[in-house]
């Protein structure tokens, strides 16, 4: 079985002629070397599938795009066009690998960018949630503890001048001592906060 020699697709078609019980009487070996005799049933997973099919009634037609056989130590993606004749199977193999592992790389790459666009967007979105909870913590810092904290520095100072007996001044002056390191890190805690929204 002889092919064009000046066609593109001259390298690129395998024709295979089998008879109705698998057994193959020709072929081009323009992709893959098949040995006159073979088994088609046998070649490959994806024949064997077809086995029943191609063996029962007359006429069949059948067209697979895009498999991926592993034949004698070669591997590659071909569509396979299969014509079922009176006494005979006439199979096409179209030999596309490299056309799909183009189809497969623009594809991986569509995936990437999508990936990345999600993965930026989430980020993103994260940055944005990240930055209103530390300006949250941060007002409720400012305006909750450190003035809760200043009233009572200013109440203990009001009532520092009113007539104590020195139990009394103590318990305040404790009490300053106390208030006077939250307040300290309370300012600490702000400042900490504060770097986060930076």
């Amino acid at each position: 079985m002889t092919q064009p020699t000046n066609s593109f697709f001259s390298n690129k078609v395998q024709e295979i002629h089998a008879s109705l019980d698998g057994v193959i009487t020709q072929t081009s070996n323009t992709i893959v070397t098949i040995t006159l005799g073979q088994n088609l049933f046998q070649l490959h997973p994806f024949f064997e599938s077809l086995k029943h099919e191609l063996t029962d009634g007359i006429g069949n037609s059948l067209a697979f795009p895009c498999v991926q056989l592993e034949i004698n130590d070669s591997t590659f993606i071909c569509d396979i066009t299969i014509k079922k004749e009176r006494d005979f199977l006439a199979i096409l193999l179209f030999d596309y690998s490299k056309h799909y592992e183009h189809l497969h790389d623009a594809a991986q790459e569509k995936k990437t960018a999508m990936l990345n666009e999600q993965a930026y967007e989430l980020t993103t979105k994260h940055s944005e949630e990240k930055r209103a909870y530390f300006e949250f913590i941060h007002d409720r810092i400012d305006n909750k503890i450190i003035y809760a904290l200043e009233e009572i520095a200013s109440d203990l100072k009001t009532l520092g001048k009113t007539e104590l007996n020195l139990e009394q001044i103590s318990l305040i002056t404790k009490i300053k001592k106390n208030s006077k390191v939250l307040y300290e890190k309370a300012i600490q805690l702000k400042d900490d906060v504060g770097k986060g929204l930076n």
